[in-house]
Formats: C-alpha cells, sequence, structure tokens
C-alpha cells in the first residue's frame, strides 16, 4: 500500500524561496510654459529581466513517478507601462 501523510509545520513558519526583481522607472517633463497646468510622463518597466519568482508553491503528486512533489507558481513576467501625471 503506497499512501503519503501530510507533515504540517506551525503556523507562519514557512517561507517562500528568496525573491527579487528590477524595477526601472524614468520621468519625462517636457518643458511648457503653460500655469493652467503641468504634465509628466513615467515610463517603467516592473521585474526589467523577466525572472520567474515564486508567489505561491502548493504540493501535488506527479502522475508519471508517484511522488509527491512542490510546484511553484510564478505570476507576474516583465510588465512595461506608461503613465501621464498632471497637475492643475
Amino acid at each position: 500500500m503506497d499512501f503519503s501523510i501530510p507533515n504540517y509545520e506551525t503556523r507562519n513558519s514557512s517561507r517562500l524561496p528568496n525573491y527579487h526583481r528590477l524595477d526601472i522607472s524614468a520621468n519625462y517633463t517636457p518643458n511648457r510654459n503653460q500655469k493652467k497646468f503641468s504634465g509628466q510622463w513615467v515610463f517603467s518597466v516592473f521585474n526589467a529581466y523577466n525572472r520567474q519568482n515564486a508567489a505561491n508553491i502548493r504540493f501535488q503528486k506527479n502522475i508519471d513517478t508517484g511522488q509527491n512533489e512542490a510546484v511553484r507558481l510564478s505570476i507576474f513576467g516583465i510588465i512595461p507601462s506608461v503613465t501621464y501625471n498632471f497637475k492643475f
């Protein structure tokens, strides 16, 4: 008979693997002489080198080997964005 027995740790004692990402942003403020409002462009990249960081880890049985294994879920890869901020 082959079965697995879960081994639970105490509450909040488990940790995800180390997490690292690089976020980059640059601001561009056009030179305008209007005094009613001013604007600024923001160009940014979230997770610039597209590292697959673990957001969640779950355990499941491998269908081929029948062994339990940890499966890592990565949510976000590289995310570029452009924003325009204005003041009036």
